[in-house]
């Protein structure tokens, strides 16, 4: 059975790394970089600052050449020199040098990669939902070498822009995002509980790949109890503490997610999709999708496709006028 969550959350959200940036920054320097809603990430690349955020009552955090953040609508975020100079660290544009780096204080000690993860907004929920408000990775520890290599490559790249590089970018972009996820869920205390724990969960996470590997089998408690090796009782409260919903719950969630995907993107029938997913009849899946999502199948897929004409219009519109 081969099965991967996370590549397949990834994917529903149509998820894609585009850089945004490089911060340059020496001597005294601190800068408040205001929430965003996206999905972000900071990278160091040479150097190292103080970091906190805008709601953060804990001790700053060193931020150092290797290390990786990731924000999901976290507070704003404070990078500065030193940490007496976080509490008032200004959020007033930064200037760009003849690079187009972005530039803070003077010299050059401290740079840093910014990022962003591109989402399908209707279907990026899932993962959203999934990724805490920030996650801070180590990158000096020994498990983070790939993480490290990662980095390197990607800043110079970034450098040298040589042919094909915006590719390049792009794909060490994301392997970067995805390799820092792993090394914040295998660092994660296992007392602590979601959708990222849960896929280092030995057990859980055997069923989590048997429901990704095949959304259509007929799967019950019981058979899910047993893939993962414990008592029905046991795994359902196992289940549910780790992953945050009841087994059956989240196959739910999982197949109305590929089900809002194909109703979007493909012309197949609303009865192939139901049987795709694992339902018998047509009328089953209409009443389950409409139970989920407020709408029938028939309204989202009218809905999604208004959706898409719209975006359309809106790239010609632009076409028209850069032209």
């Amino acid at each position: 059975m081969r099965a991967d969550p996370l590549s397949d959350v990834l994917d529903l959200a149509d998820a894609r790394c585009v850089l945004t940036g490089t911060l340059v920054a020496g001597g005294g320097w601190a800068r408040k970089f205001n929430r965003s809603d996206a999905v972000k990430f900071l990278a160091v690349v040479r150097g190292t600052c103080w970091l906190s955020t805008e709601a953060d009552t804990a001790d700053p955090a060193r931020f150092e050449a290797g290390d990786v953040v990731i924000t999901n609508g976290a507070p704003a975020i404070i990078l500065a020199s030193t940490a007496e100079w976080l509490a008032n660290a200004p959020s007033t544009p930064l200037e760009r040098d003849a690079e187009g780096n972005l530039r803070a204080g003077e010299g050059s000690e401290f740079t840093m990669i910014g990022g962003l993860l591109e989402v399908d907004k209707q279907r990026c929920g899932f993962l959203r939902e999934s990724l805490p408000p920030m996650v801070h990775v180590n990158g000096q520890r020994g498990e983070a070498a790939k993480l490290r290599w990662l980095l390197t490559e990607l800043a110079e790249e970034t450098q040298r822009k040589r042919a094909g590089s915006t590719t390049a970018i792009t794909h060490l972009a994301k392997l970067l995002f995805v390799e820092a996820l792993r090394l914040h869920i295998e660092a994660t205390k296992s007392d602590r509980s979601g959708w990222l724990t849960a896929l280092d969960d030995r057990r859980i996470s055997i069923a989590l790949r048997g429901i990704h590997a095949e959304p259509s089998h007929a799967w019950n408690l019981e058979k899910l109890a047993k893939l993962s090796g414990m008592s029905r009782t046991s795994f359902a409260v196992r289940f549910r503490d780790v992953v945050g919903v009841p087994p059956l719950t989240y196959v739910l969630n999982w197949r109305m997610r590929l089900a809002e995907r194909e109703l979007s993107e493909t012309d197949h029938s609303v009865a192939d999709i139901a049987w795709s997913i694992g339902y018998g009849s047509e009328s089953a899946f209409s009443n389950a999708f409409s139970r989920s999502t407020g709408v029938s199948p028939g309204r989202f897929r009218k809905e999604a496709m208004h959706t898409y004409s719209e975006r359309r219009r809106k790239v010609d519109r632009s076409a028209i006028d850069v032209d």
